[in-house]
């Protein structure tokens, strides 16, 4: 696993942690780049994670869905 900012292999795999790491892909809202597998951290009881653009640095709420 790529290192994530903020996050180490220890944070990622405490169990009463929530977070966990995935990889995302997606149309930047602002720039409208696609972006692919993009790492990143989310929640394990979210829909949606935040991800950076890699082209414009814009911060974009992605829909993951409830069985990602």
């Amino acid at each position: 696993m790529e290192h994530i900012p903020g996050y180490d292999g220890w944070k990622l795999a405490t169990p009463w942690d929530d977070e966990v790491a995935m990889t995302v892909s997606f149309d930047c809202e602002s720039c409208e780049e696609f972006n692919d597998a993009i790492e990143t951290v989310g929640s394990r009881n979210s829909h949606e994670v935040y991800a950076e653009c890699e082209y414009c640095e814009a911060e974009n709420c992605v829909d993951v869905g409830p069985d990602e």
